[in-house]
């Protein structure tokens, strides 16, 4: 029964397009709602996330389970009771799970002898997680010193500085597209700044070149197997 139910997860890549449709939906729609409905959308989101990060992942590494089931707990009990502390270990617990399942794709690209849907799937979450790390790294620096980044002012006079704000300038950077409207001040934030733009560059200029050389070796193999 337990084979059964692992194989059920295992099979295909319908889980991946759950995982890519899911941080889609964290990235793109979640803005869209208003503030009180957007914090719980987001904790559901990241929880969904780590489910679907332990499914769609190799698992090998022992601490891999612990740190999902920390996360999920920090991100449910930090929301509740609202302490500085549990935010920052749970956004720092986030930012590791991340990095193990972004670690755990790049190994699957680099081992993948051809390119199929599922490395094309896992390509593009990779660079969408990349940027929810880089936005959680923001958001902590955010909240431990409001100097470092300059938000846009809101209706009341008061600077933004929300997930989804922290979001849509990290992708801006990551393109490389900076409209300009949120500045780094501190040469520690722009030196990041500078980080995760050239982290977006190299990403899509080193997995372009991968792509392209897995799909000309297969067809090369191909052409010599007729």
């Amino acid at each position: 029964m337990a084979f059964s139910i692992i194989k059920f997860f295992r099979v295909g890549i319908k889980w991946n397009v759950v995982f890519l449709s899911t941080v889609v939906f964290t990235i793109f729609f979640i803005p869209v709602f208003h503030e009180p409905a957007q914090k719980l959308l987001y904790d559901l989101a990241f929880t969904l996330i780590f489910l679907l990060g332990f499914i769609t992942s190799d698992r090998k590494h022992p601490a891999f389970l612990p740190i999902a089931i920390s996360a999920v707990v920090l991100l449910w009990i930090s929301a509740s009771l609202k302490m500085p502390v549990l935010f920052a270990f749970s956004y720092s617990l986030n930012i590791i799970f991340f990095g193990f399942v972004i670690m755990g794709m790049v190994k699957h690209l680099i081992d993948a002898k051809t390119v199929t849907i599922r490395i094309i799937l896992e390509s593009i979450i990779i660079y969408l997680l990349i940027g929810l790390i880089f936005a959680m790294v923001i958001s902590l620096i955010d909240h431990y010193d409001s100097m470092a980044f300059s938000f846009p002012l809101s209706n009341d006079n008061s600077s933004v500085g929300h997930l989804d704000t922290f979001m849509y300038f990290t992708f801006i950077t990551l393109t490389t597209t900076g409209f300009g409207d949120i500045i780094p001040k501190e040469p520690y934030s722009r030196s990041l700044t500078i980080f995760i733009a050239i982290t977006g560059q190299m990403y899509i200029a080193i997995i372009v070149a991968t792509l392209v050389g897995k799909y000309a070796a297969a067809r090369h193999e191909e052409r010599n197997e007729e």
